[in-house]
């Protein structure tokens, strides 16, 4: 993915980019959050989180593009007005685990940006993410041994 890709991949998760007839904008991050929006995808969360690691020199330097902020800051806003009190349920559709689910992609969003914009190194500012894809990994292990058995 090039820094234009990730650049258009988080303009669609956020919702903020123009073109609402691309498929990508009704099914991405934001998208899936509205009561229309199906089922999470875990995939958009990667997306989102390998686009911020594809941009994250754009993200340490002096000069910060003010869009790329924006997009990150409206997929965080965004969720945590959809799913906490008091609005919390603006999506009646989506269950208690989902909402924690989404709390945790967007804290873990959010923790990266705030170490990038510090300027922490990639060790420590994807951290989280690299803990969750782990932790991910372990538990589709555990649940093919689990089919084996």
């Amino acid at each position: 993915m090039t820094k234009n890709e990730a650049l258009e991949v988080l303009s669609y998760h956020s919702c903020r980019n123009t073109n609402v007839e691309d498929p990508r904008w009704e099914f991405g991050f934001i998208g899936r959050l509205r009561p229309s929006g199906g089922e999470l995808n875990e995939d958009n969360f990667i997306q989102i989180m390998e686009s911020i690691r594809i941009l994250r020199e754009d993200l340490t330097a002096e000069k910060i593009d003010k869009n790329l902020v924006y997009d990150i800051t409206s997929i965080i806003r965004l969720t945590r007005m959809w799913c906490t009190p008091p609005n919390g349920g603006a999506n009646k559709t989506m269950s208690a685990h989902e909402q924690e689910q989404l709390l945790q992609w967007v804290s873990i969003i959010e923790k990266t940006l705030f170490y990038l914009l510090d300027g922490a190194e990639d060790n420590i500012a994807f951290q989280d993410y690299y803990c969750y894809l782990q932790d991910s990994t372990e538990q589709l292990f555990k649940a093919e041994l689990l089919r084996m058995i």
